[in-house]
């Protein structure tokens, strides 16, 4: 995909975004909502400040989508059709693998691992072994952001995607929980026999690190920024994260939020 296509991508993306969140229909939901709390903020900028939040939630999913729609244009790429970014998707694991990623979660909780690499590689191993059988099996229900085929290797790459790394402690640790069952009923689903045929990617859109990740080896597992484009894509991570830079400060946006607070304001 040309910069240029990228760029008309996310910029009628965004402010498509922008507003679908700013249709009076909404705002009046809103103020329904906050009308019935009692509060110390004047209710104008509880309403203001609810709008920004839901944007803030929708720009996660849109990252997700723009993301594999990049992938989805790389000729050496192929998205695994009805599964890549879905949501809820039924996915079976054995009583033993959902116990096994439990365990190694809560044992990993609030201590560092100088063998945090070696360890993460067995458990994906035991997972694999695990996954083999049919019996005493469970269901569970994750979104998939994106998965995909690198036709080159014959390998599959499933992406959790995250925009940021500043998620709250029960937060992230669920994030983490989630990353692992995902991979581990992909297995069964995909028919995976080995741990090199499907690798599981962390994947934060903003390179800053910050906080460290006590479950998941940042050497192999966690991608942060460009490195996921410098792998895999044809398009320059710096590109994206200018454009998206861009249109905050463009005029066209600016004028969207500034309407959206005297609307909000005056009421008009």
């Amino acid at each position: 995909m040309k910069t240029t296509l990228i760029k008309e991508l996310i910029r009628d993306s965004i402010l498509g975004l922008l507003n679908n969140t700013i249709a009076d229909v909404k705002i009046k939901k809103i103020i329904e909502k906050h009308e019935a709390k009692t509060h110390f903020i004047p209710i104008k900028y509880r309403i203001f400040g609810g709008l920004l939040q839901s944007l803030n939630i929708q720009f996660g999913n849109f990252i997700e989508v723009l993301m594999q729609k990049i992938i989805e244009k790389e000729a050496r790429l192929q998205i695994v059709a009805g599964i890549s970014g879905k949501k809820n998707v039924p996915l079976s694991l054995t009583e033993e693998a959902d116990s096994m990623i439990d365990r190694f979660i809560t044992g990993r909780q609030n201590k560092y691992d100088p063998d945090l690499g070696r360890h993460f590689s067995q458990l994906m191993k035991e997972i694999i072994k695990a996954q083999r059988s049919d019996a005493d099996l469970i269901t569970i229900k994750h979104d998939i952001d994106v998965l995909f085929k690198d036709e080159n290797s014959g390998n599959l790459y499933y992406i959790e995607l995250k925009y940021n790394d500043d998620h709250d402690t029960g937060k992230f640790v669920d994030i983490n929980r989630k990353f692992i069952k995902t991979y581990a009923g992909l297995l069964k689903t995909l028919n995976i026999k080995s741990v090199s045929a499907l690798k599981p990617i962390l994947y934060y859109f903003n390179q800053k690190v910050m906080k460290g990740n006590i479950y998941v080896p940042e050497q192999t597992n966690i991608y942060r920024g460009k490195k996921l484009f410098d792998e895999f894509l044809s398009v320059n991570y710096k590109d994206v994260d200018d454009c998206l830079t861009s249109v905050s400060e463009d005029k066209a946006t600016v004028k969207i939020f500034d309407d959206l607070f005297r609307k909000i304001r005056y009421g008009k």
